[in-house]
């Protein structure tokens, strides 16, 4: 965890000197001469050139270098607007590309050929607007990827240097990606659809020659089968959309039928081998063809309903054997930890909703309430593990609608996350080791988690950061609420440092920083502390998400925090100035005044 909370502070002080150096020059923009508008991002690259030569370690060198290069497109973004050169935009990735060629060449870092690659993409796609229109820009773009997965073996060897395999895995992810989700809205648009076909299937044939056939890539092989089962899928969704007078029901069966065949083919593709990156890759591919799968037989069964004279009733008799299967699946099926059941039930309470919100004409709070009413009979008679992993989101739910429409001047996004908290916290204080809590209680704590990560995200967005949404009851009594949220979390986050932090001065070393970070995010930057209360909390959970999560969150609260408080550019550039400060100081104290307590947390 201290590691964690270290990388933590380093990453998010970056994250708010560059939000505040932004700031401090938009504010100054329109009076800055031409010479310190360039200035700007030109001293930005020449500092991280200048940090590559004295840097000893390789991965910081590739991280200023990579940060050098990426100013390179923001430097002449800025002189095509100090100088109005009415260049069209694919021009600055254009000659972006071409600069970036030169570190590429001298250093040979992967990050900056991944970084060059997604800026030839780009360009391509700016380029093909001045011609083409509709979903076929995309996928001609990202065909840029699968180029460089081609290339690059012979590239190799013809040049004798030593094979990247993170680097062409991390191609192979992006291409794959992007290819399925363009090449399918490619072939469902209305032009180019043949030129689509053509290539989506040269493109398929090309990649899994070359770096199955000859590089030996089991993942290429599962995702070449993943792309032509979707392949398969969108040829006859196109088909669908142009026969408008047959009954659509046949061909989402053909549909169903396609994705079951192509995950019977990735299972039977993979299941010799021993690799546990393979079979991780597998299981996530499965997984979303299952869902993808269960969709379309949802889809499937509504239409057939609906072909034998039922109309918006089709939707209840969905509900009721959706939640029926979901009860069921993990017996019938034979699986211990498919997601496939949460996907049933949680699309059977969607259709029941709906029949009861369209056809019946109901309101949100009697919709939310039966079925959350439902929900709470399910889970206490037959609980399973889908029913756990959504019951604290579920009740939340209801609790939110309820509050919003009985007490509308209280913010029940910050309730509903002051209780998750709350929730979060008593298991901390009440169990020492995650090993105590059985496994339903981890699963309802789990859920919890989820709510406590989506719903500052969305509550983000409302632009509120207090518990009243009066205004002027906020102006009147802002100080003590204020004081509220301080103690609160305060003392949230106390409970996860002296449970999870052994070294008593790091303890208070913790709470010190907690307790200024507190106060300062109330009173400049709102919002920010739920972001830090998240970190603090997946740190000691020791998630592999949580450092993602947390610093997408604090990027969320930043963009928000600049485009939306009614303040001025000075004081945001200010305000998040010194939360850099602030959280540079508190990792350079962990780093250099905490030394050795890694080992003795």
């Amino acid at each position: 965890m201290f590691e964690k909370i270290k990388k933590f502070f380093l990453y998010f002080s970056v994250i708010f000197f560059i939000a505040g150096v932004t700031s401090f020059t938009a504010y100054n923009w329109a009076t800055m001469s031409r010479v310190e508008k360039l200035a700007v991002p030109s001293a930005i690259i020449i500092a991280g050139l200048g940090a590559y030569l004295f840097l000893k370690k390789d991965i910081y060198k590739n991280l200023v270098l990579f940060f050098s290069s990426f100013t390179i497109g923001t430097l002449f973004a800025v002189y095509g607007q100090v100088y109005q050169t009415g260049a069209d935009t694919w021009i600055l990735f254009r000659n972006w590309a071409i600069f970036l060629i030169i570190p590429i060449i001298a250093t040979g870092y992967y990050s900056l050929v991944v970084l060059f690659s997604i800026v030839v993409a780009l360009g391509i796609n700016f380029y093909l607007e001045l011609y083409l229109s509709g979903a076929i820009i995309p996928f001609l773009s990202c065909l840029t990827f699968g180029i460089v997965l081609m290339a690059y073996p012979f590239i190799q060897k013809r040049f004798n240097f030593k094979f990247n395999n993170v680097f062409y895995n991390t191609m192979i992810g992006i291409f794959y990606i992007s290819f399925i989700v363009s090449g399918f809205a490619a072939i469902n648009s209305y032009d180019n659809i043949l030129l689509a076909i053509i290539l989506y299937l040269i493109f398929v044939a090309g990649v899994y020659f070359i770096a199955y056939k000859q590089m030996q890539k089991i993942t290429v092989k599962i995702l070449s089968i993943t792309a032509l089962g979707c392949f398969g899928v969108a040829v006859i969704m196109k088909m669908i959309s142009e026969i408008f007078y047959v009954d659509a029901t046949m061909f989402i069966l053909l549909s169903l039928l396609v994705i079951i065949g192509t995950i019977a083919a990735v299972i039977k593709s993979s299941n010799k081998i021993e690799n546990e990156n393979i079979k991780k890759i597998t299981n996530i591919v499965v997984g979303f063809l299952k869902v993808f799968a269960f969709f379309l037989l949802m889809i499937f069964v509504f239409s057939l309903l609906s072909l034998i004279g039922l109309g918006e009733e089709a939707l209840i008799v969905v509900a009721i054997l959706l939640v029926t299967f979901s009860c069921f699946a993990a017996k019938m099926l034979g699986l211990k930890n498919d997601k496939v059941e949460i996907v049933a039930f949680t699309a059977g309470l969607l259709c029941l909703g709906g029949y009861l919100g369209f056809q019946l004409e109901m309101t949100a709070l009697p919709v939310v309430f039966i079925i959350t009413v439902i929900f709470n009979l399910f889970w206490f008679f037959m609980p399973t593990r889908a029913l756990d992993l959504l019951l604290l989101p579920m009740n939340y739910c209801l609790l939110g609608i309820f509050i919003e429409e009985k007490s509308p001047f209280i913010n029940y996004y910050y309730s509903i996350i002051t209780i998750a908290l709350i929730v979060e916290a008593y298991f901390y204080f009440l169990y020492d080791k995650k090993e105590f809590l059985s496994d339903k209680l981890k699963r309802i704590l789990i859920g919890n988690e989820a709510a406590l990560i989506l719903l500052p995200l969305s509550w983000l967005s409302t632009g509120i950061g207090i518990f009243i949404d009066d205004f002027e009851l906020m102006f009147k009594y802002v100080q003590y609420y204020r004081i509220v949220d301080i103690v609160l979390t305060v003392l949230i986050g106390a409970f996860v440092i002296f449970k999870t932090i052994k070294n008593q001065k790091l303890q208070v070393a913790l709470c010190i920083f907690w307790l200024g970070l507190n106060y300062f995010a109330y009173s400049q930057i709102l919002s920010l502390i739920i972001v830090m209360l998240i970190m603090l909390i997946y740190a000691s959970k020791n998630s592999k998400w949580g450092m993602l999560i947390s610093t997408l969150a604090a990027c969320y609260v930043v963009f928000y925090y600049y485009f939306t408080t009614y303040k001025s550019l000075l004081d945001k550039s200010i305000a998040l100035s010194i939360s850099g400060g602030l959280l540079l100081v508190a990792y350079l104290v962990l780093k250099y005044g905490f030394k050795g307590v890694e080992t003795n947390e």
